[in-house]
């Protein structure tokens, strides 16, 4: 285009022909409109008459011979200076400054050569741009932005304002002289015009995946037979060794945990698949292992496993992750000994030895309004702790019921014990009873 454009400003001495790179300056490639390069405007009387987008020589001849054969047909005398001389760009050098600096530009881009190859290829998808994608700082950057977010498609850049060496170079490394860039496991997929396109007609993600080739096949192999292997068992754990072998004390400890409640789990030894133990690390975004999961979900490392096994509370998480049928059960014998008993305590220990301070202290409370009471100890019954806990939404214990009804915690109880209204209120709720 630019022997076209050279040749047109011949044919039309008296017209001023302007080259205007657009990534330089974005304000007038905003104010008229240009969506992608080349981008020709035809203005006559400081007016746009006309305007060609893409590099079509026959329509911008046609266009610019329409628009100025009348003028070009009333010139008499000399005319003005070559065509090259007239056609202004806006940071073009000079040509004989050009010469002169070639030997020292060649030697400028086989240094920054080894910057640009490691930059391209610091991410599978990296977009050199102006500014940053949360504040670019052209329009043709920031739909470019827009159109990687709305496919989906993850990616890292650079802000080439921020490093004028590598925004020189990397239009000769990429033989591509505007911004932004797209490349694609280093090389070069396109710029707006292009990325607007592929957007357009719904081809971008299919490109990008395309061009990251056998990375991306691999990765999406390794993503399914992950999951075949979690869709393989209810109860799976990726450890080091294996069950009878442990290769590892937290591997071994996490076996014990599950032995010790009885839980049926299949494993896998990490060890003897190096492709398997870090796949599933980026998978699961948990660093270490062993690796725990229910139904394909993680439950957690070592330390997690082992404090829900501290708490009473392993088996139990792992039936909820596994919707284990035992739910109603559960809830219908803790309707009966609220049914069975007006006054019910659900506490740690017995009347006669509580296990907890705060027991005692409604034990006492009771004791002293001389009010018949029943006690159930939830250390010795998972299911109904548990199960209590759903049912009250109410997190801790002590917990006292009166006509099926939780009245309170400790705090609640121990406050109404020393206003004097504990005996009161169990009395008014008795009677609503009956």
């Amino acid at each position: 285009m630019d022997v076209v454009f050279e040749e047109l400003a011949q044919e039309y001495p008296v017209t001023q022909f302007l080259r205007v790179e657009a990534e330089e300056l974005p304000d007038i490639s905003e104010e008229y409109g240009v969506s992608a390069v080349p981008f020709f405007v035809i203005l006559k009387d400081h007016k746009v008459v006309d305007q060609v987008e893409g590099a079509d020589a026959a329509t911008l001849t046609q266009k610019v011979t329409k628009h100025f054969r009348s003028l070009a047909a009333s010139v008499t005398g000399p005319i003005a200076p070559s065509a090259k001389s007239r056609i202004a760009s806006n940071g073009a050098a000079s040509t004989s400054g050009a010469e002169n600096g070639v030997g020292s530009k060649q030697q400028s881009q086989q240094a920054l050569q080894p910057r640009l190859d490691k930059l391209v290829h610091s991410a599978p998808v990296m977009l050199f741009m102006k500014g940053t994608p949360k504040e670019p700082r052209c329009g043709f950057s920031a739909k470019v932005v827009d159109a990687l977010q709305q496919a989906g498609i993850e990616f890292k850049h650079f802000n080439i304002l921020s490093d004028d060496a590598v925004r020189q170079g990397l239009k000769d490394f990429t033989q591509w002289p505007t911004y932004p860039q797209l490349l694609v496991n280093g090389e070069l997929l396109g710029g707006c015009d292009i990325i607007m396109e592929m957007q357009q007609d719904g081809s971008l993600k299919t490109a990008v995946q395309e061009a990251l080739g056998a990375k991306f096949d691999t990765n999406t192999a390794l993503q399914q037979r992950i999951k075949q292997l979690l869709d393989s068992s209810p109860v799976v754990l990726f450890m080091k060794g294996n069950p009878d072998a442990p290769r590892c004390g937290f591997s071994q400890k996490v076996v014990s945990a599950l032995r010790s409640i009885d839980v049926p789990f299949d494993s896998h030894d990490i060890l003897t698949d190096e492709e398997l133990r870090q796949g599933l690390k980026d998978y699961s975004q948990w660093p270490t292992y062993p690796q725990l999961y229910v139904k394909g979900e993680l439950l957690g490392g070592c330390d997690v496993i082992l404090e829900m096994q501290q708490d009473g509370e392993l088996k139990h998480a792992i039936n909820d992750a596994l919707g284990a049928g035992s739910a109603a059960p559960v809830e219908q014998r803790i309707h009966k000994l609220l049914k069975d008993n007006p006054v019910m305590l659900f506490m740690k220990g017995s009347r006669d030895e509580p296990r907890c301070g705060f027991s005692q202290r409604v034990v006492a409370a009771l004791q002293a309004i001389q009010e018949p009471f029943e006690t159930f100890d939830i250390l010795s019954d998972d299911d109904v702790r548990q199960g209590l806990k759903k049912m009250s939404d109410w997190p801790t214990f002590p917990q006292l019921y009166v006509s099926g009804e939780l009245l309170g915690g400790c705090d609640i109880i121990t406050e109404m014990a020393n206003s004097g209204d504990l005996q009161d209120t169990v009395e008014e709720m008795k009677n609503r009873m009956t």
